[in-house]
């Protein structure tokens, strides 16, 4: 039977592969410094050899352990990765050859060379993640600083802040997310270094910023770290859409300027990804809508304004398409449940569940978060609305299907394939929805269009105008 991997059972193994393939292992990183902090630790794991192949080392790890799971390598960066996928959660042990590496100006990837246990440590991000535990369960601080800034709280750079980020400018906003996510407090040299260094963020690819950004927004108080991000200048640089938030002004309830209110909102959010991302943006049309009349601030159109500008970063930090859509969809959304009053009639209350569709438990989430970043007494409106959303569930289930197919709109009104099918079927999903046909009610949908037809029929000229065999 395979060894059920855990934290315990990899540190029981690191003497055995020292002795069977010489050199040295370590655990290094997170988990130790999350284990002396009595955090939860997550799945992952990373190890340091000397003098050992990464590959060699996880291979023989698999073998030792009998697991089926084959080892990854990645000869570039000399890390190999063996992903357990037992227990439930499963859990991902890294080996990373003990090296130097390094940035060139304008590169994107760093050159790697193998080094020594202490080359290794000295070249990592910050003091913190540079603790050593080996089989023996004995913590060895290389540094001498790693211990007392844990227990301190304290976030700086074994080497100089700026040769440090010159190793790998995405530590910029790594120090963001421990800020947020450890609580921990920035070294005055670190602040300074990461001011200076900004710029330099243009190299790391977008597809690394994205990660990072992901880990900070589901820290428990992304607040701080995006605050960092503002105050040093790297907001600016990779999302100038949230950087023109600052300064604008708000009425109302809202609490603060709008990069403020953002903040309150996106903390106040449930720790889900697509949630959090759509409350960071669901403001960000308001630099570009935003109007003072009649003695307050309006922003008029802001949702949709906002969907095209969350498409838009969503795409350049390369985010699964389905993902960048689904948070421009919540963003030109979110209004929707904030406008909610209790005489709202069924009809409002079944459309916005139909337009939501899925995303409807998302956008509920994000409309609370926006609420409780303002001044707003109560959510007892959004509770009301929850109720009645499930009211309307259980009489329109979703999704809402037009009651007449492409074939029998055609024999129906003999007419030929055209645009209007689609159309005439938009306007009976609506019908549905308002309740004005009920489901299936082949009959109704069709006394509907009859009586509809200026909305749908085909244009001249369009195809479809032609007349197709069948009664009209």
């Amino acid at each position: 039977m395979p060894t059920e991997p855990s934290a315990s059972a990899l540190r029981a193994a690191l003497l055995p592969l020292e002795a069977a393939l010489g050199g040295r292992a370590r655990i290094v990183g997170g988990h130790v410094r999350d284990l002396l902090l009595g955090r939860e630790r997550g799945p992952d794991i990373d190890v340091v050899v000397e003098g050992v192949d990464a590959g060699v080392a996880a291979g023989w790890l698999r073998r030792h352990w009998g697991r089926p799971e084959p080892v990854v390598t990645f000869e570039r960066f000399g890390t190999a990765q063996l992903a357990c996928r037992t227990p439930p959660g499963g859990m991902i042990v890294e080996f990373v050859r003990a090296r130097k590496e390094a940035y060139l100006p304008e590169s994107r990837k760093p050159t790697v060379r193998a080094g020594t246990l202490d080359e290794d440590v000295w070249r990592r991000d910050f003091t913190v993640n540079t603790l050593l535990l080996d089989g023996l369960g004995v913590v060895t601080d290389v540094t001498g600083m790693g211990l007392q800034d844990c227990f301190a709280g304290r976030l700086r750079t074994p080497l100089a802040p700026l040769a440090t980020l010159a190793e790998d400018p995405l530590r910029m906003l790594r120090a963001a997310r421990f800020a947020s996510q450890l609580g921990f407090d920035l070294d005055a040299d670190l602040l300074q270094a990461m001011v200076q260094a900004r710029d330099r963020i243009g190299i790391v690819s977008p597809e690394r910023v994205r990660d990072e950004l992901g880990k900070l927004l589901l820290a428990p108080t992304p607040s701080t770290g995006l605050r960092l991000l503002q105050t040093t200048g790297l907001l600016a640089a990779v999302a100038p859409e949230l950087e023109a938030m600052v300064g604008v002004e708000q009425s109302g309830y809202h609490v603060g300027d709008v990069f403020t209110h953002t903040l309150l909102a996106v903390d106040a959010a449930p720790p889900d990804r697509l949630v959090r991302l759509a409350t960071l943006l669901h403001d960000v049309g308001k630099p570009a809508t935003a109007q003072w009349a009649d003695g307050r601030w309006t922003f008029h159109g802001h949702a949709q304004v906002g969907a095209r500008l969350a498409l838009e970063l969503g795409r350049r930090l390369r985010l699964p398409h389905r993902e960048a859509e689904a948070v421009a969809r919540l963003v030109a959304l979110h209004m929707r449940p904030i406008q909610y009053q209790p005489e709202w009639d069924t009809r409002a209350v079944r459309r916005l569940r139909h337009d939501a569709g899925a995303l409807l438990p998302a956008l509920l989430a994000v409309a609370r978060a926006d609420t409780m970043g303002s001044r707003y007494p109560s959510l007892a409106d959004l509770d009301d609305l929850a109720t009645r959303l499930e009211t309307a569930a259980a009489e329109l289930p979703l999704p809402v299907r037009s009651p007449l197919d492409g074939t029998q709109l055609k024999l129906r009104f003999g007419l030929a394939d055209g645009p209007w099918i689609g159309r005439a079927q938009s306007r009976l999903v609506d019908a549905v929805v308002d309740g004005g046909v009920a489901p299936g009610d082949t009959v109704a949908a069709e006394a509907h269009l009859r009586a509809d037809r200026q909305a749908w029929e085909p244009r001249p000229g369009e195809r479809g105008a032609t007349p197709a065999s069948g009664p009209a």
